[in-house]
């Protein structure tokens, strides 16, 4: 929005210029075609800004958000290094995965999956 006034501001001070210079009346064609030929090189470099504007807010919000994603990785890997590696079925905890893959491989573990059947009488 502010870029839609400067445009404005920037194309009255052009018309009261060419106005102050030369008298309505006595204005040729190509002194109007010169007007709007600025006016149309105003609009244009006004859009140029509003992007720029846009892409600079845009950037910002991706900073602001590429920020908070390498925090949540740093939680991840912090949490990931802290937390046991855990037995689903004995809730046995272990420091690293090979002792939670031979903790699986280990008989007591096996015992605990399928339990011998009852005997019957």
């Amino acid at each position: 929005m502010r870029f839609g006034a400067i445009t404005l501001v920037l194309a009255s001070l052009a018309t009261m210029t060419f106005a102050q210079y030369e008298s309505f009346d006595a204005r040729s064609d190509d002194a109007v075609l010169n007007a709007r030929e600025l006016l149309e090189d105003l609009g244009m470099h006004a859009r140029a800004l509003k992007g720029a504007a846009l892409s600079a807010r845009r950037l910002e919000q991706l900073e602001v958000r590429m920020l908070d994603l390498e925090d949540d990785i740093h939680e991840l890997v912090t949490r990931a290094k802290s937390d046991p590696y855990v037995c689903p079925v004995c809730d046995a905890t272990f420091k690293t995965t090979k002792e939670l893959t031979s903790h699986k491989d280990s008989k007591g573990h096996h015992k605990k999956i399928a339990p011998a059947p009852a005997r019957r009488p």
